[in-house]
């Protein structure tokens, strides 16, 4: 393992518009960095940050020129309120860098002007990969997620968030470049073109408890009365939650059971938990391409340097392997009950699982090849033998 010292990697333009990008983010963030401080992450600031920038840039002169093919070509920009009226001004460049779009980019950009190696940490919701990603922060490496909304952008970064990135990144160990977080896994090989050249792993746990995990943590959230959750579970009250969740971790009363069950069935009916969380596997594993397990594991055998890891805590060995990486991984775990107390509503974890079952098929499906795939991983590091 490295130390912590930071080596610089030089930046190598692949293009005269790259080099512009970057020199455009580079005087945007330091000029605005003040402001950054005590601006709220909304999109009312987000429209002040533009007329500060602009005026600074205009009064700069420095004629950053980046053109409308190379948004739509490079950055793979769609937003056409910007792009069909580009015309490469001052306000143009300004919107452009508080753009969550140009912020999703940040990784192809990487890529494509650094070498660094590549290594992603893809995972599924509930798989304990903010314990993993966190690892890899702490040791001095810098971590990417998705940039896809301005909700996410500024959550995960900032109101500047293809710059803030940069900046971020050159102050970190920037030999590398992890990609973390939620995301499509045949869709982010394809879209940052890093089939066979990239190691990592990707995070996964059974449908049964991936499921238990994520009615624990809405429960959670809603009980603490996070607004982001009680807007979305209307139905539910935080104080009959945690009343109920005392009752279970005390009692087997089946009406105290009874009462559990049901209200575990009005969180997994939601409307929002049904888009978030019903079937996951698919919407992780499967795109147009990738339709079903056989496609998916050729998609694994063309990047042996990914490995399914479908528990993080038995699989940590292999994770801090495959991510160069010293362990321990720390444990976070956000929910206020266990799962062996949510089965028991159901009268087991055998009962939970038949219980989900005709939600999750595809998923339990996926999970069985991605069972296969991590045993094939073991066998090198267990017993010597070598695989092609």
């Amino acid at each position: 393992m490295k130390s912590n010292k930071v080596v610089a990697m030089p930046f190598n333009a692949k293009t005269k518009e790259d080099d512009e990008l970057y020199r455009c983010a580079k005087f945007c963030h330091e000029i605005v960095h003040p402001l950054l401080e005590v601006l709220p992450r909304t999109r009312e600031s987000q429209a002040t940050l533009v007329e500060f920038l602009q005026k600074r840039i205009t009064e700069s002169e420095c004629n950053f020129s980046i053109s409308k093919k190379f948004l739509i070509n490079r950055v793979g920009f769609s937003d056409h309120d910007l792009i069909d009226n580009w015309n490469g001004t001052p306000t143009d460049l300004a919107w452009l860098m508080v753009h969550e779009q140009l912020s999703n980019y940040f990784c192809r950009f990487i890529i494509d002007n650094w070498n660094i190696e590549v290594y992603l940490i893809h995972n599924v919701p509930k798989t304990a990969g903010t314990s993993v990603c966190d690892a890899v922060y702490r040791q001095s490496w810098f971590v990417a997620y998705p940039q896809t909304t301005f909700g996410f952008m500024t959550q995960t970064t900032g109101l500047l968030g293809f710059a803030l990135q940069l900046a971020e990144f050159e102050e970190s160990r920037p030999d590398r470049l992890y990609i973390g977080g939620h995301y499509n896994l045949p869709d982010m090989l394809a879209r940052l073109g890093i089939a066979n050249r990239c190691r990592g792993i990707s995070l996964t746990r059974s449908p049964t408890v991936t499921m238990s995990s994520a009615v624990r943590y809405v429960w959670t959230r809603v009980e603490a009365g996070d607004p982001n959750w009680t807007e979305a579970y209307p139905s539910l009250d935080s104080a009959k939650l945690s009343s109920l969740r005392d009752a279970i971790i005390t009692s087997d009363d089946s009406a105290v059971l009874a009462a559990m069950r049901s209200t575990i069935e009005v969180i997994m009916e939601a409307s929002q938990f049904q888009e978030n969380y019903a079937d996951l596997l698919s919407k992780y594993y499967y795109n147009d391409e990738i339709q079903d397990i056989f496609s998916l594991c050729r998609l694994f055998d063309d990047n042996r340097g990914l490995t399914p890891c479908i528990d993080a805590a038995r699989d940590e060995d292999l994770i801090c392997r495959q991510l160069g990486i010293d362990g321990p991984l720390p444990r976070l775990n956000a929910s206020l009950f266990s799962h062996r107390q949510l089965a028991r509503a159901f009268g087991g974890d055998d009962a939970f699982g038949a219980f989900i079952a005709p939600a999750s098929l595809r998923s339990a499906e996926i999970y069985g090849a991605l069972c296969v795939l991590h045993a094939r991983s073991l066998v090198p590091a267990e017993s010597g033998l070598e695989t092609d």
